[in-house]
């Protein structure tokens, strides 16, 4: 068996209620403009004491979505560089089913952050210092934010790919439909005439082909792939304010 993907790491994690997170809304920087600061987990904070169990509720959810971050990263590298049209039925479906597996551990992921997500939140609600409640609320808004975006990616991966292998089957059940009930001779030479005289109505005068493109199975996937990156900048964007927000809403205790 030939090694089918570049990388594959499957972060799989128990299965998690789905998230009542909703996303922060916000924009991709502007081309020039700053980098998002990067999310890290939250060690030991200097001059003001640490709030142990805000601390450990955010760094399980920054944990979810650095783990995230990493598996999109994956699924995004293996989209774009493994060449799916020369790989034989069995290694492109094993391929493929490889993918959908770290998409599902991501949403298994996305859920679990976000139940720490709520915990932070109830302890920014009950909090009696102003600024920590404010600076909490930031925090969890926009790490919520961005795991939600990671959960959508995920799902809308999975929902790409069903739909693709729906029309894959669909055109070979046809096939076998097509070859266990063969048409009459003059059906078929009736039909072929009526095909081919449809299509030359339907020709550009150009004389271009007028036949269904060959499917490339590189090109729906790359297509995939980039979807999945666009969907990365908000992530990034999201994560890049939690960061901003993180120190003060875990210190000071």
């Amino acid at each position: 068996m030939l090694m089918l993907l570049p990388i594959v790491i499957a972060l799989a994690s128990d299965p998690a209620p789905a998230p009542s997170t909703a996303p922060v809304t916000s924009s991709a920087p502007a081309t020039g403009a700053a980098k998002p600061t990067p999310l890290t987990e939250i060690g030991r904070v200097r001059a003001l004491p640490a709030c142990v169990p805000i601390v450990a509720h955010a760094n399980g959810a920054i944990t979810q979505a650095l783990d995230n971050d990493r598996t999109l990263a994956v699924i995004s590298t293996n989209l774009h560089n493994t060449n799916f049209d020369k790989l034989n039925f069995m290694q492109r479906r094993n391929a493929i089913e490889a993918l959908m597996k770290q998409a599902e551990a991501m949403r298994v992921a996305s859920s679990a952050g976000d139940a720490e997500i709520k915990k932070l939140r109830e302890y920014a609600v009950n909090s009696t210092d102003p600024e920590r409640k404010t600076e909490l609320k930031t925090f969890a808004d926009a790490l919520g934010a961005a795991l939600y975006r990671q959960k959508k990616a995920a799902v809308e991966f999975m929902r790409d790919v069903t739909i693709m292998r729906g029309r894959e089957d669909a055109g070979e059940a046809r096939d076998l439909m097509a070859a266990a009930n063969p048409a009459p001779p003059g059906a078929v030479r009736v039909l072929v005439a009526s095909q081919e005289a449809e299509m030359m109505a339907r020709a550009p005068m150009s004389g271009a082909p007028t036949g269904p493109p060959v499917p490339s199975y590189n090109k729906q996937m790359q297509g995939i792939g980039d979807t999945l990156d666009g969907l990365t900048h908000g992530i990034q964007t999201d994560e890049g304010l939690a960061a901003d927000h993180s120190i003060a809403a875990t210190s000071g205790c």
